[in-house]
């Protein structure tokens, strides 16, 4: 699958990064506000973009909604910091960042595509 990490803190994108390209997905990182919002304004074609609780709440909102009117397919999925904190964007999926790689692994295949239509 084709994966876009929305993260402004660089740690976490490229450990990210490192397991999902180790469980055979394509990823792009993208680690600043301004390159996030510009490949969402250009449309960069993703099956799951992952939206990291460190990037600023306006501009993650900004981007989903530009996802969204844009009608991109692919799905959404919030990394939120510890549990009980309410996210205030709108995702497709929410998955807790201190639940570890094997949580984030389980919430990208339940977004794939293909899974998701043959269930249908």
């Amino acid at each position: 699958m084709k994966i876009l990490i929305l993260s402004t803190d660089q740690e976490l994108a490229l450990l990210r990064q490192r397991i999902l390209e180790s469980a055979g997905h394509q990823v792009k990182t993208l680690m600043t506000e301004k390159e996030a919002v510009e490949a969402a304004e250009a449309k960069v074609p993703f099956d799951v973009a992952l939206v990291c609780h460190h990037l600023p709440t306006a501009t993650a909102r900004k981007i989903i909604r530009i996802f969204r009117d844009g009608k991109q397919p692919g799905q959404i999925v919030f990394i939120g910091h510890i549990y009980g904190e309410w996210p205030e964007v709108e995702a497709d999926r929410y998955v807790v960042g201190a639940d570890g790689p094997d949580a984030l692994l389980k919430i990208v295949a339940e977004s794939d595509p293909g899974k998701t239509a043959l269930h249908t």
